[in-house]
C-alpha cells in the first residue's frame, strides 16, 4: 500500500470535517455567504470532503443553480456521493491528478475549503482557472493561515499565509483579493481570472 502524502486530509478523520465545534472556527453559513450567491449560479466545491458546504451552497440557490462537489480521494468521494444523494442540485464527480471533467469556463463560483494547502506544487489552481467562467465569477480560496495560535487544524509548515497564497494565485493566472472574514484560524482570498 503506498504511503500517504502528509498534506493531505487523512480520509480515516472524515467525522471531524462534520463536528459540531467546526462551526465556532469556520461557520458553513459564513463560507456560503462569501460566495455571494444570487442562486442561478454554477458552484464547484473543489475538495468537498463530506458535502458539508455544498448541502448548504445548494440550498442558497434557486432551481436553475447546482453544485458539483468534487474530490479525489475515493474514501471521501464516496461518503460525499452519499451524504448528497437525495439532493438534486448536486451532481458529485470524483476526479483524478486534479482533471475535473466539466468544460472550461462552466463556473462562476469555486470554493476551495482547507484545500490550497493540500495541492501545493500540483495543478490545482491552473485547473480552477480553465474551470472559472467569465464576467462575475470568482474562486475563494479558504485555509488554515500559517501563524495564527489555534489547537487543531494542520501543521504551520504545511500552511500559507494569505499574502503566499495570493502569490499561488496569481502565478496560476488569477487576480487575488484579500478579504477580511473575521476567521479566527483561516484566511479567505477572492480571485478572478486575469482575463476576466
Amino acid at each position: 500500500m503506498p504511503e500517504r502524502d502528509p498534506k493531505k486530509f487523512d480520509p480515516a478523520r472524515a467525522h471531524v470535517l462534520d463536528a459540531p465545534e467546526r462551526e465556532r472556527y469556520l461557520p458553513t453559513d459564513q463560507l456560503v455567504a462569501l460566495l455571494e450567491l444570487q442562486g442561478d449560479e454554477t458552484v464547484v466545491d473543489y475538495g468537498a470532503g463530506t458535502g458539508r458546504v455544498s448541502r448548504a451552497a445548494a440550498a442558497a440557490l434557486g432551481d436553475s443553480g447546482q453544485v458539483i462537489p468534487v474530490d479525489e480521494s475515493p474514501e471521501m468521494f464516496a461518503r460525499l456521493r452519499e451524504a448528497l444523494a437525495d439532493d438534486p442540485r448536486t451532481r458529485p464527480l470524483h476526479i483524478t491528478d486534479n482533471h475535473v471533467p466539466l468544460p472550461d469556463g462552466c463556473a462562476d463560483r469555486i470554493l476551495a475549503a482547507n484545500l490550497l494547502h493540500e495541492v501545493r506544487g500540483e495543478s490545482a489552481l491552473t485547473e480552477m482557472r480553465r474551470l472559472l467562467g467569465g464576467a462575475g465569477a470568482f474562486v475563494l480560496i479558504v485555509d488554515w493561515e500559517r501563524g495564527r495560535d489555534r489547537d487543531s487544524g494542520p501543521p504551520d509548515e504545511l500552511l500559507y499565509t494569505a499574502a503566499e497564497a495570493g502569490e499561488e494565485l496569481r502565478a496560476a493566472g488569477l487576480v487575488p483579493d484579500v478579504l477580511d472574514a473575521g476567521l479566527p484560524f483561516h484566511f479567505a482570498v477572492k480571485a478572478t481570472r486575469e482575463d476576466g
